[in-house]
């Protein structure tokens, strides 16, 4: 699910980690910014107690600092010539393949670094093996403290599967349309037959492991199913690794078309008995979308798939991240005041142009007319990013999707759940709508994981802060309970 920008700085900054990450070699300019990786996240600036690392290039002059800049962990190393110029790159320790080019100058202790790709600007002071100075982004200024490191931080992922492998996992390609898709079938040693799951990924370009801050979710997944006896097909997003097309304009329902290419692959495999559909987040939309109109979906599993239309939704994950990173009342209440009109010309069914003047409009008002005890004002040049994020078809089709209809459609097995740590789709407000909207199928489960995010990781308060953090990709209690499941359905 895609996070919505609860504040102008952490939008920017997120826009530059997420247009630098597309992961699985995704090529740039086929991946728009209004369409950022699955849970685009900001992270703590303390690495977790047992993090492993590399070491640094040999370089004498290199020098790696670590720190937290509006709530994004961020790393950068640089080396310094003779002349005081300094050349090197920026990331996050949590996103691989997020670095970007780093330039700048430095006058005995005064460093200044540029950070093109971003638009922002570090100017600081080095004390000792401190780095502390401002960070200029996007009309904002946010003091900052780096500490100097000696060897690259990695995060440490340690459900991450490791070789040998008791299973077969084998990269294939499935055609839907003129859209040709990558991904990994896993299947269990033994004759079978076996049950076999789909994993349909959440929101953005997302690889066939549904990566996001070093978290590989479907990797760990797929390793917990094949290990109980249970097949999986994971693939990568259009335009992301191995698949071909262009995800920029695509809607949930063209997604949905791939996850039901993905279906009928399977469904022509006979080593499979049954067939499965587990998606995560938007996953959790397309499931019942694909499941309704195939004869070849025998059950589905929903992880935080929403039940309420995706502008509630959206509102909801604004107001509950808001609150999350420490935004006074008054804020709150004033963003999602203008950002509900936005939502609401973006779920219409206005032509673009007409809904682009009209967010203009919108955002002009709330940039020239704050109303009082508002600490946080807005910038004007994030005005295009809001007209391009909410004129995307994806953006347009989501707030306007109520999947409440699906649900009530469904008359399959089906398991839905959601943490109660979820601040990205609410269990308070969506748990009570599944229940009612899978009322009528007596094979449906509907139920709250206490103390999980929206990663399903254990969490202690859900903020998007703590996932890269926490080390803990999926929660085994968690993949305990689907994996007994799925198996109940065969």
């Amino acid at each position: 699910m895609r996070i919505a920008p609860a504040r102008q700085f952490s939008t920017a900054l997120a826009l530059l980690l997420v247009v630098t990450a597309c992961s699985g070699g995704t090529d740039s300019s086929t991946t728009s910014t209004t369409q950022p990786a699955e849970e685009t996240a900001v992270t703590s600036s303390t690495p977790p107690p047992e993090s492993t690392t590399t070491e640094p290039p040999s370089q004498d002059t290199s020098e790696i600092w670590l720190g937290d800049v509006g709530g994004q962990t961020i790393q950068f190393q640089y080396t310094t010539d003779d002349t005081g110029t300094i050349t090197g790159m920026l990331g996050s320790p949590t996103d691989e393949g997020s670095e970007v080019s780093i330039s700048g100058a430095a006058d005995g202790d005064a460093v200044t670094i540029r950070i093109p790709a971003a638009g922002a600007v570090l100017e600081g002071v080095v004390d000792g093996d401190t780095l502390s100075g401002t960070w200029y982004q996007s009309g904002a200024e946010v003091p900052v403290v780096f500490e100097r490191q000696t060897t690259l931080y990695v995060a440490n992922r340690p459900q991450e599967p490791t070789p040998p492998f008791p299973y077969e996992a084998t990269d294939v390609r499935f055609e839907n349309g003129d859209v040709s898709l990558a991904g990994t079938l896993t299947v269990p040693e033994g004759e079978g037959p076996f049950p076999a799951v789909v994993l349909a990924s959440g929101s953005g370009a997302q690889d066939r492991d549904e990566t996001i801050l070093g978290h590989k979710p479907f990797l760990v997944l797929a390793d917990a199913f094949a290990r109980s006896g249970i097949a999986s097909l994971r693939f990568d997003d259009r335009g992301v690794g191995g698949s071909t097309g262009n995800p920029v304009g695509a809607t949930t329902a063209d997604s949905a078309t791939d996850t039901a290419a993905a279906v009928q692959f399977l469904a022509a495999d006979d080593r499979f008995e049954s067939i499965g559909i587990v998606g995560h987040s938007e996953g959790g939309i397309i499931g019942p979308m694909v499941a309704n109109g195939s004869d070849s979906v025998d059950s589905v599993v929903l992880l935080a798939g929403p039940g309420l239309p995706g502008l509630d939704v959206l509102l909801r994950q604004t107001e509950d991240l808001m609150r999350a990173e420490g935004a006074t009342e008054a804020d709150i209440a004033w963003q999602l005041s203008w950002r509900r009109e936005i939502m609401e010309v973006s779920a219409s069914s206005v032509p673009t142009d007409e809904a682009a003047d009209a967010i203009r409009t919108i955002v002009s008002a709330a940039v020239e007319n704050p109303p009082p005890g508002v600490n946080e004002s807005l910038d004007p040049s994030m005005t295009e990013q809001f007209v391009g994020a909410f004129t995307d078809p994806w953006m347009r089709f989501f707030l306007a999707y109520d999947p409440a209809p699906a649900l009530e459609e469904l008359g399959i097995p089906t398991l839905a759940l959601i943490g109660s740590l979820d601040l990205q789709v609410s269990a308070e407000e969506n748990i009570p709508v599944l229940e009612t909207a899978l009322a009528a199928n007596g094979d449906a489960i509907v139920s709250e994981l206490e103390g999980l995010n929206h990663l399903f990781q254990n969490a202690e308060t859900g903020a998007v802060s703590e996932y890269a953090t926490i080390e803990e990709t999926f929660s085994p209690e968690a993949i305990d309970l689907i994996t007994s499941w799925i198996l109940g359905q065969s």
